[in-house]
């Protein structure tokens, strides 16, 4: 995720379900959150040290309990080989199985601008599944430290503002999700009933597609053989040994 509190606003829902079944989760936040206030006071290294907390308070709401902060200029990210490096660096330490990206795409609907961060983040997250986290011959730095390219991954799920084809019931964890967006104070105010009804709204829209009380929709590309667009995949196992990233 690009900021600290995109997370919740995206796949709280679903990331709490997931975390429920058994998945081990780690969130990478990219940048460091330190621009988005109007507070002259308080941006810059304040309101980073604030929003650490809060997304590490929300993340517990959730079941996740594995961060990695990389500390990048809030508002000044941009796609590069050097944050593709640094990707591919943690996508070959943490070997997932579900690889959650962010939307790279400008717009969605027509109705909503997206971030320059989230943007660069969703061009250079899913790249490092085609080369950069899967082969030797990128970035062979990576392999003097140790990192061994990894072959293991299923799905990748492009989460974001948007309707999206699969859509994930999360009606078992939307009082999850509402607790998670909560904590972020400095970005959501104090008024949790007008953040809950702006939420369930969303949420209901987005769940009514597929029949749920409340939904998070993703596109989902399938890394395996059996998956089948616009269906949730199942096969997934958390408690799987590790496949071989030689195989």
């Amino acid at each position: 995720m690009a900021h600290p509190d995109d997370l919740e606003f995206a796949c709280g829902g679903t990331v709490a379900k997931w975390a429920d079944e058994g998945a081990e989760v780690t969130v990478c936040i990219v940048t460091d959150g330190s621009t988005g206030t109007q507070d002259r006071d308080l941006m810059g290294q304040p309101l980073a040290a604030i929003r650490r907390r809060e997304a590490e308070a929300a993340a517990e709401v959730l079941g996740v309990h594995n961060f990695v902060w990389l500390g990048r200029r809030d508002g000044y990210l941009e796609y590069s080989l050097e944050l593709r490096r640094e990707l591919a660096r943690l996508f070959r330490t943490h070997r997932p199985h579900r690889f959650v990206v962010m939307d790279p795409t400008p717009t969605a609907e027509d109705r909503f601008i997206n971030h320059p961060d989230p943007r660069a983040v969703g061009q250079a997250s899913p790249a490092v599944t085609l080369s950069a986290g899967t082969t030797p011959g990128h970035f062979p730095e990576l392999l003097e430290e140790g990192l061994e390219p990894w072959r293991g991954l299923r799905e990748v799920w492009i989460s974001g503002a948007g309707a999206k084809p699969v859509v994930v019931d999360i009606t078992a964890t939307i009082e999850r999700k509402i607790d998670a967006l909560v904590c972020h104070k400095s970005q959501v105010g104090d008024d949790r009933g007008e953040i809950e009804r702006w939420l369930r709204e969303r949420t209901e829209a987005e769940g009514r597609r597929a029949g749920f009380s409340y939904g998070e929709s993703f596109q989902v590309i399938s890394q395996g053989p059996g998956f089948h667009a616009g269906e949730v995949p199942d096969e997934v196992d958390f408690t799987e040994p590790t496949p071989d990233p030689r195989a």
